[in-house]
C-alpha cells in the first residue's frame, strides 16, 4: 500500500513503521487546505525520515513543470515524479501525441541538466548536484 497526502516526517515515519509499500508526497494541489505546504518543500525530511524508518520509495507530485524539476526531486530523494498536470495539458492540446510530447520535452530536459551537471545517471543524482 502507498500512502498519498504525507507532508510531515513524523507521519511519514508513522506510515513507514505500520507497513506502508511507499510514501506519495502530495497536497492534492493545493485543494484540500489552502496552508498546506508544497510537496516540494517538505521533501528533504521525510527523505530523512524515510531513510531512518525503513526506506520505502517516495514519489511526489506536484512540482513538475521542466526536467530540471525532475532532477532536483530526485535530487532531495524522490525516486518517482507523478506529472499529473503536464500530462492532461498535453492531452488537452494533442491527444496522446499531446502527452508523449510532455513526456518527450522532460526527457529531453532532464537529459540536460543531467549532462550539465555531470551526472551519467538517474542513480547518481544526489543533493550536491543541486545548483
Amino acid at each position: 500500500m502507498i500512502v498519498k497526502g504525507v507532508l510531515r516526517a513524523d507521519d511519514a515515519a508513522q506510515a513507514i513503521r505500520a507497513g506502508a509499500g511507499g510514501l506519495w508526497l502530495s497536497n492534492h494541489g493545493g485543494r484540500q487546505l489552502d496552508g498546506a505546504p508544497p510537496a516540494f518543500t517538505v521533501l528533504p525530511a521525510i527523505a530523512e525520515a524515510n531513510a531512518n524508518a525503513g526506506k520505502v520509495p517516495l514519489i511526489i507530485d506536484g512540482v513538475v513543470r521542466r526536467g530540471q524539476d525532475v532532477f532536483k526531486a530526485i535530487a532531495l530523494g524522490a525516486n518517482a515524479v507523478a506529472i499529473g498536470r503536464p500530462s492532461l495539458y498535453g492531452l488537452a492540446m494533442g491527444g496522446s501525441s499531446g502527452v508523449a510530447a510532455v513526456y518527450q520535452k522532460l526527457t529531453e530536459e532532464l537529459q540536460l541538466v543531467m549532462h550539465l551537471v555531470g551526472v551519467a545517471n538517474l542513480a547518481r543524482i544526489r543533493p550536491d548536484n543541486l545548483l
